[in-house]
């Protein structure tokens, strides 16, 4: 499990604390950091470059001979293969006597100055997979119109971070720390700082769009919610976003499936989003499977399905297996404009049957068979439409969350000893103030011991005091 410091500080100020003393304290109070990495090392030379010209390679088809503008009066002529580069755009330069950093199983590359089919190149104009940002390797980077040319473009770009690896056998246990936000947490009470909000309120729509859900098993999915988003366009995701899935292993996809990845690796709360159209008119059925069916899952894969899995189902055609992977056929594709947004709880134990029968261990996975509260699939998915508003402008809530009726899931009281709880949570336990019974004088709740309440009340014995109880 990787942990972003840059995603982390959304969430508490960190400012001051170098991330070697973050792992050092996470590692005696809270779970064993195996190490700390930088991400977008090496990238410091990089500068930021305008394209003034680009023309056809005279010796080459797929070739591009550009004249560009890497500091005020500094004019290079670089060839640049990727289809996409064009006059007046804003690209990333690294410039000869520079090395590109070793990614994507390749060596570090020093940069020098040389010919290309016969042409002279003064430099590279990079992608997003040469810089081991992602694995977009179709066309060069295109940065924003008002990037500053000649300024650096880690200081442009959200690019540079440190990435904590956990030991996941040390929060196997905690499933509140299986997201970002539940380590902000855990640094929050360490350091003593602030804890923002996990979530934003959202409001939802009274009345539009809903898809029926029906709950065959309250067992096996105690809790389902369902949203309908409309008006979206299924492409590529901001910078912020990709760069910070990326810095904790995550290959950006596209924007609704960014962002319900986004939503999990934050709060710890697996979604899955449809394509409505694949789901048309049809209710949402989650289900046991029926021994002998199959479902082709996101991967390709086919899989053969017994009565222990649990499955999502459009009516009664499987799209999903609950809680472990999506079905192709539902899959969000380019040409996707509605959205079915999923936030369910499942019963730990049965997706961690399936998954193990399957050999198909998944980040969603990994997080529901460490048994979820319920109340965050409600909670927790809040946070997509309201971060789909500002990259989708156009795009909508297109009705009302849908809660069909909840399984039960009755709060247990815990007996809990104050001399057990204050070496735990490194600060003494205090008793509750009340009123003596007999002289009606309230009882500080700095009192030591019963003697001390006796002390300041002789007109009868101190009121009783039940164990304190945890829920």
């Amino acid at each position: 499990m990787k942990l972003s410091l840059r995603w982390l500080s959304r969430h508490v100020d960190l400012t001051g604390i170098e991330p070697r003393q973050i792992l050092a304290d996470l590692t005696m109070s809270t779970a064993e950091v195996d190490r700390v990495e930088q991400f977008g090392a090496g990238l410091e030379g990089l500068v930021v470059g305008h394209v003034l010209h680009r023309e056809k390679h005279p010796d080459a088809d797929k070739l591009s001979v550009c004249r560009v503008e890497v500091q005020k009066g500094d004019v290079r002529q670089i060839v640049c293969g990727a289809p996409n580069v064009a006059a007046g755009q804003r690209v990333v330069v690294i410039l000869p006597g520079d090395t590109l950093p070793a990614s994507g199983g390749k060596g570090a590359l020093k940069i020098k100055v040389g010919k290309i089919r016969g042409v002279e190149s003064h430099g590279m104009i990079c992608s997003e997979s040469e810089l081991g940002l992602s694995d977009d390797h179709d066309g060069i980077l295109v940065l924003p119109d008002d990037a500053p040319v000649g300024a650096r473009f880690v200081d442009v770009m959200p690019v540079r971070d440190h990435v904590f690896e956990i030991d996941n056998k040390s929060v196997n246990h905690r499933p509140d720390l299986w997201g970002h936000y539940g380590f902000a947490r855990e640094l929050a009470a360490i350091y003593g700082r602030e804890l923002k909000p996990a979530c934003v309120p959202v409001a939802f729509p009274s009345a539009g769009l809903q898809v029926p859900i029906r709950i065959d098993d309250k067992h096996a999915c105690p809790r389902y919610c369902g949203l309908v988003i409309d008006g979206v366009t299924a492409g590529k995701s901001p910078a912020e976003l990709r760069y910070l899935l990326a810095a904790v292993g995550q290959r950006a996809i596209n924007l609704p499936v960014d962002l319900t990845n986004f939503v999990m690796l934050d709060l710890g709360q697996p979604m899955h989003a449809f394509d409505l159209a694949q789901i048309g008119s049809r209710s949402v059925v989650i289900r046991m499977a029926r021994p002998g069916e199959t479902l082709t899952t996101l991967d390709g894969q086919p899989r053969k399905l017994t009565g222990q899995d649990l499955l999502i189902c459009a009516d009664d055609e499987p799209v999903a297996l609950a809680g472990v992977m999506g079905g192709q056929g539902t899959m969000v594709a380019d040409s996707t404009t509605r959205l079915f947004l999923e936030s369910a709880a499942f019963h730990a134990a049965t997706i961690r049957r399936t998954s193990m029968r399957l050999g198909l261990r998944t980040d969603a996975s990994a997080r529901f068979e460490k048994a979820q509260d319920p109340a965050n699939a409600l909670t927790r998915g809040a946070p997509v439409p309201g971060a789909a508003a500002a990259p989708l402008p156009d795009g909508g809530r297109g009705g009302p969350a849908r809660r069909p009726p909840a399984g039960t899931s009755p709060a247990e009281a815990i007996m809990l000893r104050r001399a057990r709880l204050a070496p735990e949570a490194g600060r003494p336990a205090r008793r509750r103030e009340g009123r003596c019974r007999s002289c009606g004088r309230w009882r500080s709740s700095s009192s030591r011991s019963p003697t001390a309440s006796r002390s300041r009340c002789r007109a009868s014995a101190p009121p009783r005091t039940s164990p304190s109880r945890t829920t």
